[in-house]
């Protein structure tokens, strides 16, 4: 495919939870995508496998674009404390250990760029804004850390914050994604919609009331992002217990991406190995995605197994 200056070939990365190899390095390394944007939780629980993850993730020769998830840099205390919305005064226990941490892994980040409450120029005519990290939906999370590092400590705080770093965009010359590591509300509230909650009964809209309410007003203004990407709320549904999530949204002119396929590396009856990500493509000015298969270390070879083929077509098309 030949693409002309304005055109991007972007690999579009989700939530990694431990899984990836050197096989990812050094595909991502040799293809031909002009960068990688990658959502967070690099890591699983095991003590230091997010470091290591970051070094493998440091050595892909490429631009990369990470925004932290709520898996990076925080411990299993902090993540109860949020889940179970204890007091934010209780974060400052464990605050020194977490910058501790934080620093740890921007160092093992190496040469990539990270995406929080900031704005990178991303080639000719493409902006990528980085929006709150650490988030896990539901309500602002990490108060503490956020406060300290960013001086923001609440909804309306971040959403101004968001709103300067656009202040200078000029739209009709520039495309702007959006990277995030949970979506924004209002995309839905069924088990199902691209950042609803399935793991409660009631379901719901789990996405960020900031960054809803910040692209809302940009589209009141006629100042669409192109696109927004997000992962945290994975495709395999807890509640419908298969892989059902709509991945790939498409409203009023914005194209929204959640590349959160866990595990993104997995095997099929045959025993094949597959390593998942998504292509963001720019063509004539125009954005599309498509999720894309490694088979055991190389490109997708069709026909892909059927349940793939389920999952590479769980979009939605608004308006």
């Amino acid at each position: 495919m030949i693409f002309d200056s304005s055109d991007k070939r972007i690999a579009v990365v989700g939530d990694i939870h431990g899984f990836w190899t050197w096989v990812d390095t050094e595909y991502f390394s040799k293809s031909n995508y002009d960068s990688v944007i990658f959502t967070g939780d690099l890591g699983n629980n095991r003590p230091g496998n997010t470091n290591k993850i970051a070094q493998l993730v440091s050595k892909v020769l490429k631009p990369k674009y990470i925004i932290l998830g709520n898996h990076d840099t925080t411990s299993i205390p902090q993540l109860l404390m949020e889940i179970t919305n204890a007091t934010p005064n209780m974060g400052y226990l464990s605050h020194t250990f977490h910058l501790l941490r934080y620093k740890k892994l921007l160092k093992d980040l190496g040469d990539s760029h990270i995406c929080q409450y900031n704005l990178f120029e991303a080639g000719q005519g493409l902006s990528i804004l980085g929006a709150r990290p650490l988030s896990m939906g539901a309500r602002f999370n990490f108060q503490v850390f956020l406060k300290s590092v960013f001086g923001i400590s609440s909804y309306e705080e971040s959403e101004k914050k968001l709103n300067e770093l656009i202040h200078g965009i000029d739209f009709q010359k520039r495309d702007l994604i959006i990277l995030a590591h949970n979506g924004p509300s209002g995309l839905g509230a069924r088990a199902h919609d691209i950042w609803g909650c399935d793991f409660k009964s009631e379901e719901g809209d789990f996405g960020d009331k900031d960054l809803g309410d910040f692209i809302r007003k940009l589209a009141d203004q006629d100042k669409r992002p192109k696109v927004v990407i997000a992962g945290h709320m994975h495709h395999s549904s807890r509640k419908l217990k298969v892989k059902t999530r709509i991945w790939k949204r498409k409203e009023e002119g914005i194209l929204y991406l959640n590349p959160a396929r866990v595990p993104r590396i997995f095997s099929d009856k045959e025993g094949n190995i597959w390593h998942h990500h998504v292509e963001l493509i720019r063509k004539n000015g125009i954005w599309d995605a498509e999720a894309k298969y490694l088979k055991n270390g190389v490109e997708e070879i069709f026909p892909l197994p059927e349940f793939i083929e389920r999952e590479k077509n769980r979009i939605e098309i608004k308006g």
